[in-house]
């Protein structure tokens, strides 16, 4: 079958390349890029364009792609086989991640963006890959190319989302979540939640890894998406 990948904030589809290198030549993979659209409605309609095409997409989404996955399955049942989340939150923003938001924005309204620090990337990153070129680097040059205006687009159009937890329990399809020990933005318990809320939601937790677990634990996570996929 064919999964149909979803990239997260400031992320293209180098996010997924090492997974999808791994997953092929067993599985095609397609790529939804959502980084090219500036609204959260011009996001799910690139979905809907993939879905659009044939059969039920197996979506497979990283951080705010997996709450685009989440929302868009909630919307049209019928479109979505399975889900699988990396890193991804169904919650609403906390106060205090708002007021980060409104920060953050401000001060790209007022200086140059002079491009992601690695004190930033370090915040995303398990200490044992902060140097890792295969994840520092990449994240670098998504950030670099993407740019001020995807940033500041991907940042509002974010910091307005609602908690889709009252509608969790709507969903029919087979569901995996999946997140990491160490992620500072999705912790552990907020992907416990989650699944405690889906009905037949599968959890699983990838080790020595922080937000970034596509670039940062591929083989581990090809492997979980591989043996989800299969087992359908």
């Amino acid at each position: 079958g064919i999964l149909t990948l979803l990239p997260g904030t400031m992320c293209d589809q180098r996010v997924w390349q090492p997974v999808r290198q791994r997953l092929e030549p067993q599985f095609s993979t397609d790529y939804v890029a959502i980084e090219t659209e500036s609204t959260r409605q011009g996001m799910l309609g690139l979905i809907h364009s993939a879905a659009s095409t044939g059969d039920p997409l197996h979506l497979v989404a990283f951080s705010m792609g997996g709450y685009l996955a989440l929302e868009y399955a909630l919307e049209n049942p019928g479109r979505v086989a399975s889900l699988v989340t990396v890193a991804s939150s169904a919650f609403g923003l906390t106060e205090d991640e708002a007021a980060e938001r409104v920060r953050a924005l401000d001060l790209l309204a007022k200086h140059e963006y002079r491009g992601i620090p690695q004190a930033r990337i370090n915040q995303f990153v398990h200490p044992s890959h902060q140097a890792d070129p295969a994840v520092a680097d990449v994240i670098r040059a998504m950030d670099r190319d993407l740019g001020k205006a995807v940033l500041v687009a991907q940042l509002k159009e974010t910091s307005t989302r609602t908690s889709l937890a009252p509608r969790l329990g709507e969903l029919d399809i087979p569901v995996l979540l999946i997140g990491a020990d160490s992620d500072p933005f999705v912790p552990w318990g907020s992907i416990e939640r989650m699944g405690a809320l889906i009905p037949g939601a599968r959890i699983l937790e990838a080790r020595d890894a922080g937000h970034m677990i596509p670039l940062e634990q591929p083989d581990w996570l090809a492997t979980q998406i591989r043996d989800f996929e299969t087992g359908l």
